[in-house]
């Protein structure tokens, strides 16, 4: 990877905290404090119920909620709007049509506009600091995830720490941008393999290749390829350990040859990632750990919270996937309508190669002419999903 790119991206992060050994942390961190039992008294006082209940009652009504969302996006047009306006402009801050508004919004309209509170509306500065919302803003789950290898490891008898870390993929159309892909919570006493193995990730799907006299002639659809992977933390490169010759081993080999007579500051690790618990590591807050896999898929593991379990946590299932964001998927060329399943490499009927293609649609066209015609699969988004 170019230097420049690299540091680049890297500073994407951070600033990186320092090494943290996860194991002395669950051996001197201190038991949670048992705190005094509060009266009733002070538990009234403190309480925020009634707050608690009407915004759980105007969440639950789709039109006062309706109401809401309009009316922030109209302050918040307004605000770019005035941001943008010069003096020969004529374009009016947009308003809110009132005319179907019932007794229940006016009234909730009312007691909004009483509130004296002056840092509640938005200012004319605060353009400056609203950006649109993002692909990764969203989640596509509506709970946690659970691991389907769960094996039980938290135990209220056992101190563990839980390590939650973000996944941030390149994006395709600007390698020098990441953007977070997942977040992801596991056990200190999971190793590295068990951390990759978790990862939503489209070149997990890619299926294995049918090949007649050294060309591809088809794809099998009963199971994904499985090539190497490898995970470098800091300076240490942990292979899969499938092979005699690994990734780990690969990786070092290439970046010899690359740098030539510079040491690339990278040794490989004496475990393999499915022998290395996460508690035997050191590891940063904020420190991007690069992991390839697949041949040239490459994601930045970025550590946010390490922290010991609390009785209030999931006592199984992890690890837990928190969050995924919703993939950017290709149309199909044809109707233009749904997400394709098919690219279709070599077809002199269609107007590209590869060409993205959903079932009906190449199902329509009939059985290609030319041998050379390929129907490669696309991800289904199954695999950790």
């Amino acid at each position: 990877m170019n230097a420049t790119r690299t540091h680049y991206l890297e500073n994407q992060f951070g600033p990186p905290s320092e090494l943290i050994d996860i194991a002395k942390f669950i051996q001197y961190t201190p038991p949670a404090l048992q705190l005094p039992q509060e009266s009733p008294e002070i538990a009234e006082e403190c309480s925020v119920a009634e707050i608690r209940d009407s915004l759980t009652s105007i969440g639950n009504d789709a039109h006062l909620m309706a109401h809401l969302i309009k009316s922030h996006e109209l302050a918040i047009a307004s605000l770019h709007m005035a941001a943008e306006r010069t003096a020969r402009s004529r374009k009016r801050p947009p308003a809110r049509d009132t005319s179907n508004d019932t007794p229940e919004i006016l009234n909730l309209q009312s007691e909004i506009d009483k509130i004296s509170l002056e840092s509640w509306k938005l200012q004319a500065s605060s353009g400056i600091f609203i950006r649109p919302v993002k692909a990764s803003d969203q989640n596509t789950l509506t709970h946690k995830k659970l691991s389907r290898n769960d094996d039980g490891r938290l135990s209220v008898d056992t101190q563990q720490a839980i390590i939650t870390l973000t996944v941030h993929n390149k994006l395709s159309w600007r390698q020098t941008h990441v953007s977070r892909s997942s977040v992801h919570a596991i056990l200190s006493s999971h190793t590295l393999g068990d951390l990759f193995d978790m990862i939503p990730c489209t070149s997990t799907e890619i299926t294995e290749e049918i090949l007649n006299e050294d060309s591809v002639a088809g794809y099998r659809d009963d199971a994904p390829t499985r090539p190497g992977c490898v995970i470098c933390i800091e300076g240490l490169a942990y292979g899969d350990g499938e092979s005699e010759f690994d990734y780990a081993d690969k990786l070092i080999q290439h970046l010899k040859t690359v740098l030539k007579e510079a040491a690339p500051g990278i040794a490989k690790a004496p475990t393999t990632m499915y022998d290395t618990p996460l508690a035997l590591l050191s590891l940063r807050i904020g420190e991007p750990y690069w992991l390839l896999h697949h041949g040239n898929c490459e994601h930045f593991i970025v550590i946010s919270q390490i922290r010991l379990q609390h009785p209030s946590d999931t006592l199984s299932g992890y690890p837990l996937t928190i969050q995924i964001t919703p993939p950017l998927l290709d149309s199909c060329r044809g109707c233009t309508k749904v997400p394709a399943v098919w690219s279709i490499v070599n077809d002199e009927r269609l107007g590209e190669s590869p060409c993205p293609l959903c079932a009906p649609c190449w199902s329509a066209m009939g059985d290609p002419q030319n041998s050379k015609v390929v129907a490669v699969p696309l991800p289904k988004y199954e695999l950790g999903w």
